[in-house]
């Protein structure tokens, strides 16, 4: 991960079996900017999955020392709907305390939020995040509709660039996630392969690399289309990115089909 205070390139995932400590600092602001503290919140929740995959364990929290009640529940319940872990210790306080039996080590900074002053740990910050074209955070957040498609649309930026998510954003992510969950679908009809190596190597280098989830999304793109891959294979690898992605990829799988994804023109299957 990039440090905002050095600009140096940290390594948070060394350390198998450690315990990573992970603090998000919300912005004290309406519902405006809770899309900028919903992105800071899947930030630090790939960070999270990210780690786990690598044999970390991980505990964090959200520092909310200012933001109103009513708006704290309707952003938990945003982050919910959306595919994030809750935190594991809530309350207003920024410091850890006993409860996690030492320092912070990530600090994730949501458009506004401010770390501690004097306190150590590595800061990271979400870039400035709003929404145009008629898009309302307010409808977007608190409507019961599916929020993964608004979890892809972020995860298609670089968590430090400025963010304008708009309605055809939205409606490319609604159709590429649908497309998707189709495809994992008919793939797991066939025999199950060892995961294309050359993607789940790309994947792993771009996740580690600053979070680069734009990367591996292209990465799983590639593969979506890429001809001659037993289509077992790359079911197991989108499964695999699932992990982390949380898109809930498998969803259709073993569903009632009303129409079949087109199978991809496997050399490798017969």
């Amino acid at each position: 991960m990039r440090d905002a205070r050095t600009g140096q390139l940290v390594d948070v995932h060394k350390g198998v079996g450690g315990l990573l400590r992970v603090c998000v600092h919300t912005a004290c602001a309406e519902p405006s900017a809770r899309l900028g503290n919903l992105r800071a919140l899947l930030t630090a929740d790939v960070l999270a999955r990210v780690a786990e995959l690598d044999g970390r364990q991980v505990v964090y929290r959200h520092a909310e020392p200012c933001l109103p009640e009513r708006e704290a529940k309707a952003l938990a319940r945003a982050a919910g709907m959306m595919g994030i872990h809750p935190a594991a210790v809530p309350g207003p306080d920024a410091s850890y305390g006993s409860a996690y039996g030492g320092r912070t080590d990530v600090h994730v900074l949501a458009p506004g939020g401010r770390a501690p002053r004097h306190e150590a740990g590595l800061v990271v910050e979400v870039g400035p995040t709003r929404t145009s074209g008629g898009l309302s955070q307010e409808d977007l957040t608190e409507s019961t509709a599916d929020l993964l498609p608004t979890r892809l649309a972020l995860l298609t930026r670089p968590h430090a660039a400025p963010l304008d998510l708009t309605p055809d954003e939205l409606a490319r992510a609604t159709r590429q996630l649908t497309r998707w969950r189709e495809h994992v679908a008919t793939w797991a009809t066939f025999p199950s392969r060892p995961m294309h190596h050359e993607t789940a190597r790309h994947l792993q280098t771009a996740l580690h690399d600053d979070l680069d989830t734009p990367t591996a999304l292209e990465a799983l793109r590639r593969l979506e289309k890429e001809p001659g891959i037993p289509d077992g294979a790359r079911f197991e690898l989108f499964v695999y990115a699932d992990r982390v992605l949380a898109l809930e990829l498998p969803r259709e799988v073993g569903a009632p089909r009303h129409g079949t994804a087109e199978p991809s023109h496997d050399a490798g299957e017969e």
